[in-house]
């Protein structure tokens, strides 16, 4: 008797499917603008110069490649810890603070996931919209997902007083995922003010932040992209950081990624340490070597450093380019919102109608909520792209 028969077809990943499609349309004239990845002007995945220095000396020094610590390589924490937090927070406060190199920043959600339901069991409330994989990874930490109002479609605005209130209602001790910068899918963060207000909010009624950090870098810079999590970190909260460097150092193959737990003192600090290991362990065991060393590389060395923060700047401009570039060039009002947000990602306002017009017909792939990647865009497809669009809304 087969073993297997009964597993069903389970439908393809919401991005990665799209990407396969794409790659599978025999159009001659084709734009990918759903897939996760930043894209230079050439419309490629740049290995960074600062990455080929890094690895360039891997190759020279490294004498073995046994196996990391289980929570992987300490000055790759130390040096990450400290661009998150700030060098003088990290100093002072470093040991209430549980520092682990995760493979990526999925590998980071799904860990603090797992501590969460082990040991806090709360719910975990999630942005709507979010990126679609947090759904399902904490789904599969067993924890009870729930979402919180953040987006006005209509308006393309942030719903931050509906946000407040809504955690206004919970429970103490339910978890909170928040966007650190550059908020996926809609690229609209709140501003320092109203991270504030959402500070007080979640201080009063005794929850738990948690927050991603995919993009730092990729707003308006690392230390502003870093400003609501220092802000909770110096208000005292105890809080949790996922962090990914798969698009600020373009190490998305290295899975590179961290995870961070701040406690109330050093002594809970050593057991939320020992606890996490303990999960880590049973899961993947210890993190890879290579990507890591590349990222401690980079931070630990000053030169590596600045060149870095130059090239992390070229791509944030490029981002910033494309905003305002497509925005200026689509003449309807509706399309206005696309030059105000951070990052790679905003919605359209496309309907799911459209959006399949504009793949069926012109090769023009994005998810089904309109959700774009302005990387997929570039001085020799954009106008190609404009019209396309500009037929699909008329039609």
């Amino acid at each position: 008797m087969p073993f297997f028969s009964h597993v069903p077809l389970a439908p393809p990943d919401p991005i990665l499917g799209l990407s396969a499609a794409f790659a599978a349309d025999p159009k001659k004239q084709k734009v990918n603008l759903g897939v996760g990845l930043y894209k230079n002007a050439d419309l490629k995945t740049p290995i960074l110069p600062s990455v080929k220095e890094a690895e360039m000396y891997l190759l020279s020094s490294e004498q073995s490649k046994e196996y990391l610590p289980i929570d992987g390589y300490r000055l790759f924490i130390d040096k990450v810890g400290e661009m998150i937090f700030g060098a003088s927070f990290w100093a002072s406060q470093q040991e209430r603070i549980s520092g682990f190199q995760t493979v990526g920043g999925t590998g980071a959600l799904k860990v603090g996931g797992s501590f969460l339901r082990e040991e806090v069991n709360h719910p975990i409330l999630i942005s709507e919209p979010t990126w679609p994989n947090h759904r399902g990874v904490f789904s599969h930490c067993h924890l009870q997902v729930r979402s919180y109002p953040y987006y006005q479609i209509s308006s393309h605005t942030p719903e931050i007083d509906q946000m407040i209130e809504f955690l206004k209602q919970q429970a103490e001790g339910a978890i909170v995922l928040l966007h650190a910068s550059c908020h996926n899918p809609t690229g609209k963060d709140p501003t320092f003010d109203e991270w504030k207000s959402i500070l007080e909010i979640i201080q009063r009624r005794k929850l738990l932040p948690f927050f991603d950090c995919a993009y730092l870098g990729f707003g308006q810079g690392v230390e502003e992209d870093a400003r609501a999590i220092r802000l909770f970190a110096e208000a005292g909260c105890e809080l949790l950081i996922a962090f990914s460097a798969a698009k600020n150092f373009s190490l998305y193959g290295e899975r590179v990624g961290a995870l961070y737990i701040v406690s109330e003192n050093q002594t809970t600090a050593q057991h939320v340490t020992s606890r996490v290991k303990q999960l880590i362990r049973t899961n993947y065991s210890n993190p890879p070597i290579h990507g890591a060393g590349i990222v401690r590389y980079i931070l630990n060395t000053a030169a590596a450093k600045t060149k870095w923060m130059g090239e992390l700047q070229e791509m944030r401009q490029r981002i910033s380019e494309m905003r305002q570039r497509l925005s200026s060039k689509l003449p309807h009002q509706r399309f206005q919102h696309l030059k105000e947000g951070f990052g790679m990602f905003c919605f359209t306002g496309l309907d799911q109608a459209q959006v399949e017009k504009l793949k069926r017909e012109f090769g023009i792939y994005m998810p089904p909520d309109g959700r774009i990647n302005v990387c997929g865009l570039n001085q020799n497809n954009i106008e190609y792209v404009v019209q396309s669009i500009e037929r699909a809304i008329e039609s």
